[in-house]
């Protein structure tokens, strides 16, 4: 996912997102941030996402 990211945002967020995306263990919350990851319209939002989905890990 950390690719993804790169591709959409940039280096910077997904520099950002790797360490908490390498945390999540449970299925079901990487599959709402696929769907936040093509929702989300700049990487100030998917930061937000991120961070709303994980409890700010």
């Amino acid at each position: 996912m950390v690719r993804l990211v790169r591709c959409r945002f940039g280096e910077t967020v997904a520099a950002t997102s790797a360490p908490v995306l390498a945390r999540i263990t449970e299925p079901t919350v990487l599959e709402d941030l696929g769907e936040a990851l093509l929702d989300c319209a700049d990487g100030e939002a998917w930061v937000a996402a991120l961070a709303d989905r994980t409890g700010g890990r």
